[in-house]
């Protein structure tokens, strides 16, 4: 992992969220259709698959190089997912009633999920709100459904990585068994980041001739934007329509992996993309120790900002003053919204070390004892 290489990643992933928080911002109910050529391009589920594909690598990275055991590795995820997870649920729960019973008009819609509370807080700590058929919407959190999926990648990859023979298949087989199709429909985009990791690790990346690299690190935004011009995730999505004998929509079968071959070709193209921007980025010396200070706090509230800001937005477009016509006003609300979720995330994911510490000592006490010897 190159200093400029770890860099680019830090800002993609921050970029990436920025995507889908304009996405969510271009529903019409917060912005009166004035920014619907997001939602028509929908761009916010095309940047899920680039953080699938750069949490492959960084995953596989972090696992297979420093080599640190099962338990350090379970304890490292844990801690990274439910140091924002719990205070995410916390704070759209409390946030949601409270809107709710000012402006209960601002809840009136699909978009949010008033029924039996308890159990989706329950399911949201378990990652089970999209297995198999189950569709569960945590409160007013959208967002959420692609931690529900990241968490099983989590342990699938865990599975594969720390168990051996018939152990591996048989525990693999079962998690399949349990998160069904839809989960399992976008695991080839996390897999290619695992597989973007083995490539650098074997030298492939840094071999690449620099016209190479330049091809790769640009030619995958061209085929990206002129698919999106040729209406090709349409297109996908209708075929895989009719493949189904046209009884039932893939939307309707498959949740939010309804267009699996598209967000594949996406990963497979962020993939090539991450392949030549390795060979190119280097140490990136150009790079002074202040961009990379900012860089890297801008980066450090991306989990953060994905899932803190869609209940924000939710309670702050009922608000009586609130105009959705008004550019001023959706201007206003982006601002207040991303800075609610840096100052969140200086409670949640800059806290890190201390739910490592938390998970840590929680693994000690339900670990297993070494029976002490008998004394003479």
């Amino acid at each position: 992992m190159t200093r400029g290489f770890s860099l680019y990643l830090d800002v993609l992933r921050f970029l990436a969220a920025l995507v889908v928080f304009a996405s969510h911002i271009g529903y019409e109910r917060f912005t009166n259709g004035n920014m619907q050529w997001i939602r028509d391009l929908n761009l916010g589920s095309d940047a899920v698959v680039v953080f699938f594909v750069l949490s492959g690598f960084v995953i596989a990275y972090t696992t297979l190089t420093k080599d640190r055991g099962p338990a350090a590795y379970a304890e490292a995820r844990f801690a990274r997912l439910y140091s924002v997870v719990i205070p995410a649920l916390v704070f759209t729960f409390a946030l949601d009633g409270l809107g709710n019973w000012l402006m209960p008009h601002a809840y009136e819609g699909w978009w949010y999920n008033g029924v039996d509370q308890p159990g989706q807080f329950l399911r949201a700590l378990t990652f089970t709100t999209q297995v198999w058929t189950d569709t569960t919407r945590v409160g007013s959190n959208g967002p959420f459904w692609s931690v529900a999926y990241e968490a099983w990648y989590y342990a699938g990859f865990g599975v594969a990585v720390f168990c051996r023979g018939r152990t591996r298949i048989l525990v693999l087989s079962l998690m399949a068994l349990l998160v069904g199709p839809r989960v399992l429909l976008l695991a080839p985009c996390w897999l290619l980041g695992v597989a973007l990791q083995q490539l650098v690790t074997r030298g492939h990346a840094a071999s690449l001739s620099g016209a190479t690299a330049w091809l790769l690190a640009l030619a995958p935004w061209a085929l990206y934007a002129g698919a999106l011009a040729l209406n090709v995730p349409t297109h996908l999505t209708q075929m895989t329509y009719q493949l189904l004998g046209q009884m039932v929509t893939p939307n309707a079968l498959f949740g939010f992996s309804d267009e699996f071959i598209w967000n594949f070709l996406i990963a497979l193209l962020i993939a090539l993309h991450f392949l030549g921007v390795y060979s190119l980025a280097r140490n990136a010396d150009w790079l002074g120790a202040r961009m990379e200070t900012a860089i890297r706090w801008s980066a450090g509230a991306t989990f953060s900002l994905y899932l803190f800001h869609y209940p924000i937005l939710t309670f702050l477009h009922g608000l009586p003053v609130y105009d959705s016509a008004s550019p001023l006003h959706a201007a206003l609300m982006a601002a207040v919204a991303l800075a609610a979720c840096f100052a969140l995330a200086e409670v949640s994911e800059r806290r890190l070390g201390a739910w490592k510490r938390l998970v840590h000592g929680m693994f000690e006490k339900l670990s297993p004892k070494p029976a002490s010897l008998p004394q003479r």
